[in-house]
């Protein structure tokens, strides 16, 4: 592990395993800002996206959450409004009219304050005050990054709150497995047979639908030129029948790069994003556009404090929120 000055009062964290997988850090967002694989031809690929430049990491560089911690609420709220029980609570309408990913600063522009567990632990913390963005609730955070000898990177998150408060947390890294170019030909698979369709705004409908004869059907992998052709792209929840973390959830495979990903979750569901709206983004040593990368967002369903009918995300003083995804890459 090394530790430097990004910026500041930032620190950038770099852990790498014996197999040169290398993951970066930065205690701004709890964002991961690359994550670096070598294939059997000891090709370095850069696998997920980030920068060097600590300016990137901020509200105003508009660069998509990319690699960093998500919330309070992941995704939008409509109308920048909801209940607990009758009491209405107003959000920062940073998209007006809608709240989405947090708010203007959420989590994913803060500042945390991280601490070196072990040599491929890091752990980052934050107290979201009560107020924060709209939310109620003082929240106690705590983010924590492992890399194994197995080519995983583990996320643990753990949170507790002193007022009823809505919770869904999640990590934005943008993925390509070739390192660089268009997505399309990479294959994916998805264990979900229930996805979350959009209506005519883009947004969740509020239905749950069985993904058989749709081009939402990823149960058995295909290549994601598949829904780009025929949808223009994904930006979808798929739902877990469980919750079991022993399962690999979706499977990405670049016969190019001969890499694979796969992601492990205790989360109900993953959204899938094919990055329809990256648009000139200057990243380390390239520019991304539209397809050039992905999004694996494992997460409560989204819109959820808008559906009554969906899971609770309303997180409790005497409860914990515990969450835990894992990347795991493979040279094949």
């Amino acid at each position: 592990m090394t530790k430097e000055k990004f910026g500041e009062n930032v620190f950038l964290y770099t852990l790498e395993n014996s197999n040169g997988l290398k993951l970066k850090l930065a205690d701004v967002g709890a964002s991961i800002t690359g994550i670096f694989f070598k294939n059997k031809k000891g090709d370095n690929i850069e696998v997920a996206f980030g920068s060097d430049d600590v300016s990137f990491y901020s509200a105003k560089a508009k660069n998509g959450h990319m690699g960093a911690t998500v919330g309070r609420v992941a995704g939008k709220t409509l109308n920048a409004a909801f209940k607990i029980g009758d009491k209405e609570y107003k959000l920062n309408p940073n998209k007006a009219p809608h709240h989405t990913h947090g708010g203007v600063d959420g989590l994913s522009y803060v500042f945390f304050t991280s601490k070196e567990i072990a040599d491929n632990k890091i752990e980052f913390h934050y107290l979201s005050k009560d107020g924060e963005e709209g939310y109620p609730g003082n929240l106690d955070l705590t983010v924590t990054y492992t890399l194994t000898e197995d080519n995983e990177v583990i996320i643990d998150y753990k949170a507790t709150t002193d007022k009823q408060t809505p919770v869904n947390i999640m990590n934005h890294s943008y993925f390509n497995l070739n390192g660089k170019g268009k997505i399309n030909n990479h294959k994916i698979s998805i264990d979900s047979n229930y996805y979350l369709p959009e209506n005519e705004n883009g947004d969740s409908s509020g239905e749950i639908i069985k993904v058989d004869n749709t081009p939402y059907d990823f149960r058995n992998m295909k290549e994601i030129d598949t829904i780009i052709k025929s949808k223009g792209g994904c930006d979808n929840c798929f739902v877990f029948d469980d919750n079991d973390i022993k399962k690999s959830r979706v499977k990405v495979v670049s016969e190019e790069s001969l890499i694979s990903l796969e992601v492990f979750t205790d989360m109900p569901s993953v959204l899938f994003y094919t990055a329809n709206s990256l648009n000139n983004l200057q990243v380390r040593g390239q520019v991304l556009n539209k397809h050039e990368a992905f999004c694996l967002e494992t997460q409560y369903f989204t819109l959820s404090l808008n559906y009554n009918h969906f899971p609770s995300i309303i997180l409790y003083p005497d409860r914990e929120f515990k969450h835990r995804t894992i990347y795991k890459f493979t040279a094949l």
